[in-house]
């Protein structure tokens, strides 16, 4: 099944209350049969948060569960439980409100250094919040190296 290709970058701020708006452009481009109405949110590992369509990340999570075997599902090795511990203990899982904001855990904006003022960039199967000025910097990064 074919899902949501989320691709630009937004402009946004966090509320007081660690709301912030889901752009227009990424609730259109999310079917809700499809995508599910909402994101798991999880620390990517650059250490930003990143946001999957509800529906994509717990296909992969079933996919991922195929390869498993009786055994390591009963004493995983240390690799596996580092995973679970990433995939499951640290991730939220959110929907957007009827004005069309999402609540971000307080929890992951803390450990993620998380500011007011982000920009939400699409990079292609999840969502990346950045902090806007860490952005501007790894913008020019990429507009240096090409």
């Amino acid at each position: 099944m074919k899902h949501a290709i989320f691709i630009g970058e937004y402009e946004l701020t966090i509320d007081e209350k660690h709301r912030v708006l889901c752009p227009s452009g990424i609730r259109k481009v999310m079917d809700p049969e499809r995508d599910g109405k909402g994101f798991y949110v999880i620390i990517g590992q650059n250490r930003k948060i990143w946001l999957y369509a509800a529906r994509y990340y717990e296909e992969v999570l079933h996919r991922e569960e195929q390869g498993l075997t009786p055994q390591a599902e009963i004493r995983p090795d240390a690799k596996t439980l580092d995973n679970w511990h990433q995939t499951f203990a640290l991730a939220s899982c959110i929907e957007w409100d009827a004005q069309g904001r999402i609540l971000l855990p307080e929890p992951t904006l803390r450990r993620t250094g998380t500011e007011r003022e982000i920009t939400l960039i699409g990079v292609r199967n999840h969502l990346e919040v950045w902090n806007r000025g860490d952005w501007e910097i790894r913008f020019n990064e990429l507009l240096a190296a090409t």
